[in-house]
């Protein structure tokens, strides 16, 4: 995989993809949300298709 830079978060947003993505992970390690619904109702209002479509 090439990477458009040394910068580490860079690289990571480079293989994650987005900022919702790295929202959902850290949803999903720091807050511990299980559920989809959970997810939904993060403080960032992330549309459910949006979410949807990343959990895939």
């Amino acid at each position: 995989m090439k990477f458009r830079s040394n910068c580490p978060i860079s690289s990571a947003l480079d293989i994650i993809g987005d900022k919702w993505s790295l929202i959902i992970i850290r949803d999903l390690l720091f807050f511990e949300k299980k559920t989809f619904k959970e997810l939904s109702n993060s403080l960032e209002n992330i549309a459910t298709n949006i979410l949807a479509s990343r959990l895939k």
